[in-house]
């Protein structure tokens, strides 16, 4: 392969990328709810595992309580996961003004592998809800007042089995406001892949499921355990056959709390990178599509041809860019203007990203919530 050849081609994978992720993502921005009365609104549960949570947790569970959904069509059942702070007294005292509050504890540790850490807890919660649609979101998190309306909306296609949709990020400062755009453009690629029929990801602070459906499965107690649990549950509802709903609604968001330092940030890219390894030859393809950027600006640059370097540099911007873009126009109403003029610094930090990533692959044991698990190799 001559030079210029393989500068052609590096083009030509980051331009193929840009497209098939616009299409996917495109392909669920354009579906279609299917609006049902109240009277053939199902009874749902929203579980919520929590670990050390007293300072989230009350602001969690009211914002679920507060949803513009019949509060007897729905309950919420937190899992006090082993907390070592004062989530438990923070819980009774919510049990008294959250009418359809449950709370299931857990004391100790299990030895089933495939429960430990949050699968576990999310077993507990699942064992005693009684929900039609089981809804997760995590203890850090706020719900928008239709989110429950919105959600439950997309399983009235009887053919959709899982529901994943979009977490944005409570930003003030700079690094958390990249961190707001990162978790928009993983979220956009994600959608996209359902779009392309390719399941690559999903966040499970934002992710639903058919209670029959995730029974039918044997549960977390029958899926392989790992440290992106809901990577894992999506993949499995995908091969079982039922179809999957990636919600793009700004009514469907949840607002998680972004990562206060480097160390915790780091953390949470080496249990995501460690999880990744779970999609197998996906994985793989996208790898090569980054690694040919890689190669087509090192040769560039190699060759001190400056038209090639900055058509490469600035497909790969762009492109991300406008998928960014397109999903914060829909998704993000109140934060556009902020999250809009952090795209392209952030563009930029994640490219860099990239080269630190594969290190991260040199250690499988992940750190969570102040505990240690290692996927092991299927």
């Amino acid at each position: 392969m001559t030079k210029l050849a393989i500068l052609f081609f590096s083009f030509l994978i980051i331009l193929s990328r840009v497209v098939a992720f616009y299409i996917g993502a495109e392909r669920q921005r354009r579906k279609k709810l299917l609006l049902a009365s109240e009277a053939e609104l199902p009874f749902v549960s929203v579980i919520i595992p929590a670990r050390n949570e007293e300072q989230n947790i009350r602001n969690c569970v009211g914002s679920v309580f507060e949803n513009n959904y019949p509060k007897n069509r729905f309950e919420i059942i937190v899992v006090n996961d082993r907390s070592e702070d004062n989530t438990e007294q923070v819980l009774e005292e919510c049990k008294k003004e959250f009418s359809n509050l449950k709370i299931v504890t857990i004391t100790e540790a299990t030895k089933h592998h495939n429960l430990k850490g949050k699968p576990g807890a999310l077993q507990k919660g699942a064992e005693v809800a009684s929900g039609e649609i089981f809804l997760f979101t995590d203890a850090d998190c706020i719900v928008g007042n239709n989110w429950l309306s919105k959600i439950v909306a997309a399983f009235n296609d009887k053919n959709i089995g899982i529901v994943p949709s979009f977490t944005t990020i409570k930003a003030h400062n700079f690094f958390e406001r990249l961190q707001g755009v990162e978790w928009i453009y993983m979220h956009t690629l994600a959608s996209g892949g359902i779009g392309l029929n390719i399941p690559l990801g999903c966040f499970g602070n934002n992710l639903s499921i058919r209670k029959n459906v995730f029974w039918d499965l044997g549960g977390y107690e029958k899926i392989q355990f790992s440290v992106t649990e809901d990577l894992a549950l999506l993949q499995h509802v995908f091969d079982a056959g039922w179809k999957i709903h990636y919600l793009y609604s700004s009514e469907s968001v949840v607002t998680t709390l972004p990562c206060k330092t480097l160390k915790s940030y780091i953390q949470q890219h080496h249990r995501w990178t460690v999880g990744g390894l779970d999609l197998g030859w996906r994985a793989t393809v996208f790898i090569f599509t980054s690694l040919w950027f890689w190669i087509g600006l090192v040769v560039s640059l190699v060759l001190a041809d400056w038209y090639w370097f900055a058509i490469i540099a600035a497909s790969r911007v762009f492109g991300d860019w406008l998928l960014i873009k397109t999903s914060i126009n829909i998704l993000s109403k109140n934060n556009k203007k902020n999250f809009t003029k952090f795209i392209t610094p952030y563009l930029i930090f994640v490219i860099l990203i990239e080269l630190v990533a594969p290190f991260f692959l040199l250690n499988r044991r992940v750190k969570w919530k102040n505990q240690i698990f290692h996927n092991k190799k299927k």
